[in-house]
């Protein structure tokens, strides 16, 4: 049954779900991330009178790219306005004395951490260009430093900016580790749930990446003195000596003080994101040899890239014999490939400090290959977490979608049939907030999983049409695109009243920020999502002789600031992409 107008609202649902008071985050103005107005300014008065607890955030304060050609510096700028957006709802402005916090979580969403020294990492192809331009980043040795400044901030943070209300959980949406290693996983858990991390591989008294010294290639940055720097020199990047070494000096993360969850991003369970682990695989990756350009009269990696994900046998013995150029380096068996089951397994056994068992896994999961839960987020809030990954590129197979059927009819007491007749379901109505490594727009590939190859596979926009027979889904959050954009997803039919894609950029480029999303009752059979960003609590100002944690990750975003061939206020997004109000009804 379909008509012009929604049948029925997520009204009754929010007369029956409590929380705690909340005030209002108004300012409807044009203005940009960089520029400062007179609108601007009003905007940002009218957001801080209604927030809370706005320190600490970008409310308060952003971080500000330079201005001019070459190297720029950053510094402190004023905050950003919380930006109303009425596109599946209008806001009544009466709405600051109705509020009701249902719920606040903050999310994080690929943090990379990156073995800077393995030898499964081809730096050598970045210079080759789109879409080889991540294979090499001037701050990749820092990216566990970065992931405890965020730790740092939400501890401090602590609730909801705008209702005040405590956060209830943090999610990474995918990609927490860059190689699908081991190693990688181990730090990032360990930095999550609070401990000493020593993010360092192979010899233990140096480090012997491609950034070293020894190195001498000019297509990648040389902090310390000595190697041509090529074109980062050329670029105005400095010199900074004694980094590498403070890069993985062991140092102690406090853990999130909140229970955290995490998503599976397509770096998490491929080499690079790219590759599918193998046996064979694994002997290169914890081997002494390293790989340091293609073979001799090769000019285009593409016929690497094949061998390696087809035939990597061929691999290893052209390293053998000298048809790959290579490097000794230090072995380490805690480079190998972590598998299906010992990711579960290590979110098993590292419960962190506030709770949530496993983060969303349980000893089901070990015996089938499900990398899919659900959680409660808050009361009347119920948090799904989906494996998207199609390899490379999203996409969900049936058995997922079964799974998924079931959750969301636990969560509602009417939803819609494939027919689009309206069916009771027997469930008992919440709030329905879906997370994901991969966009609805990045979800296209359809590629069979091993394990079922005859499994049908949905793509973003079947996807969707399956999502808009369940009217309490009010988001989804995710990533892997490492640009903040913020997208409402409506519903033709008319049946729902649609869903907002909440998508935030990376923190292992730049702006590297966090976003905290209040799910908030407006008293009037509106809801309000308030999102807000974050940055980690790295200064703006860069010490160049600060090698504690706070003073690597503040280098790591200056770096990336400067990383070329980025455009880093592409991936900052646009003003309605960052602190907005988004309406629902």
């Amino acid at each position: 049954m379909t008509s012009s107008q929604p049948r029925w609202t997520r009204r009754e649902l929010l007369r029956r779900t409590a929380g705690a008071s909340a005030g209002l985050a108004a300012g409807a103005a044009l203005w940009t991330p960089d520029l400062w107005t007179p609108a601007r300014a009003r905007a940002l008065r009218q957001a801080l009178a209604g927030a809370v607890a706005p320190d600490g955030t970008t409310l308060a304060s952003t971080i500000v790219l330079g201005t001019g050609d070459g190297f720029v510096t950053l510094s402190d700028g004023p905050g950003w306005p919380t930006l109303p957006r009425t596109e599946l709802a209008d806001l009544d402005p009466g709405r600051v004395d109705r509020r009701t916090a249902l719920a606040a979580i903050v999310q994080l969403t690929d943090v990379h951490i990156v073995d800077a020294q393995s030898p499964g990492r081809v730096e050598f192809t970045d210079e080759f260009g789109d879409p080889y331009t991540a294979a090499f980043r001037p701050q990749e040795t820092l990216t566990t430093q970065v992931q405890t400044s965020m730790v740092e901030r939400i501890n401090t943070v602590a609730r909801g900016p705008v209702t005040g209300r405590p956060l209830d959980c943090a999610v990474s949406t995918g990609d927490n580790i860059d190689n699908q290693q081991t190693n990688e996983l181990e730090w990032f858990m360990a930095v999550l749930n609070g401990g000493t991390i020593t993010p360092n591989s192979g010899a233990t008294d140096r480090y012997e990446g491609v950034q070293a010294a020894d190195w001498a290639s000019p297509d990648v940055w040389h902090p310390d003195e000595g190697p041509d720097n090529g074109v980062y020199e050329a670029a105005g990047f400095p010199r900074v000596p004694g980094l590498l070494d403070a890069a993985i000096a062991s140092f102690t993360s406090p853990g999130l003080s909140i229970p955290w969850y995490s998503c599976y991003g397509n770096h998490d369970g491929l080499i690079q994101g790219n590759l599918p682990a193998s046996d064979t695989i694994d002997t290169v990756l914890t081997g002494d040899r390293k790989i340091t350009a293609l073979p001799a009269g090769m000019t285009d990696p593409v016929p690497f890239v094949v061998t390696i994900a087809g035939r990597p046998d061929e691999i290893v013995s052209g390293m053998g014999d000298g048809t790959y150029p290579t490097r000794g380096v230090t072995p380490d068996d805690r480079r190998r490939t972590v598998r299906t089951e010992a990711w579960v397994q290590a979110h098993l056994d590292r419960p962190g400090r506030a709770g949530a068992p496993g983060h969303g896994y349980d000893d089901g999961h070990l015996e089938a290959p499900a990398l899919w839960y659900s959680f409660p987020i808050a009361p009347g809030v119920l948090g799904i977490s989906l494996d998207t990954g199609g390899y490379n590129s999203g996409s969900i197979g049936q058995l997922q979608i079964d799974w998924l059927e079931t959750e969301l009819a636990r969560a509602h007491s009417r939803a819609f049939d494939d027919a689009g007749g309206e069916v009771a379901t027997g469930g008992t109505d919440q709030l329905v907030v879906l997370f994901s490594h991969f966009t609805i727009g990045t979800m296209t590939g359809a590629i069979p999983d091993p394990a079922r190859p005859d499994e049908r596979r949905y793509e973003g926009p079947e996807l969707v049409a399956f999502l808009q027979r369940w009217p309490n889904i009010v988001a989804w959050v995710n990533g892997h695109t490492h640009t903040n954009t913020v997208t409402p997803v409506t519903d033709p039919s008319g049946r729902t009243n649609g869903f907002w894609e909440i998508t935030t950029a990376s923190h292992v480029d730049f702006p590297e920020q966090a976003r905290i999303v209040e799910v908030v009752d407006n008293g009037d059979g509106t809801l309000s999502l308030i999102c807000t960003m974050l940055e980690h609590a790295a200064p703006a100002a860069v010490d160049p002789d600060d090698r504690s944690p706070l003073g690597l990750a503040g280098l790591s975003r200056l770096l990336g600031a400067n990383d070329l061939g980025v455009d880093p206020t592409a991936r900052l997004g646009r003003v309605e992409d960052l602190n907005v109000e988004l309406g629902l009804r």
